[in-house]
């Protein structure tokens, strides 16, 4: 397993989830052209959450390593993708805003 830490002390304010795809694609869980194969081993497991408290080299997730292939360009995409603030999220956003049909 690799451990990815917090880059700084706050509150988790947000995550670019489409930097997270790119770099699990980058580690072989996804495809650059449809010959690719998927290696469903990769994975991303996150041990905090939006609004969240995290220290400075707090472990924010962790990703297995059995691939063989490891990338230095993903290991960094995935440990600077959190978006740490100094103050915690004023409100969650609801998941549902609307019931449709209701």
């Amino acid at each position: 397993m690799w451990t990815f830490a917090s880059p700084a002390s706050g509150y988790i304010s947000g995550t670019d989830c489409e930097r997270f795809g790119i770099a699990l694609a980058m580690l072989g869980g996804g495809r650059e052209k449809k010959e690719d194969t998927i290696d469903h081993a990769v994975g991303l497991q996150f041990h905090k959450r939006i609004g969240d408290r995290v220290e400075k080299g707090e472990a924010a997730g962790d990703y297995p390593l059995q691939r063989r292939r490891t990338s230095r360009g993903s290991k960094n995409l995935i440990a600077q993708n959190y978006f740490i603030a100094q103050e915690p999220p004023s409100e969650k956003r609801p998941l549902i805003r609307r019931i449709l049909g209701a």
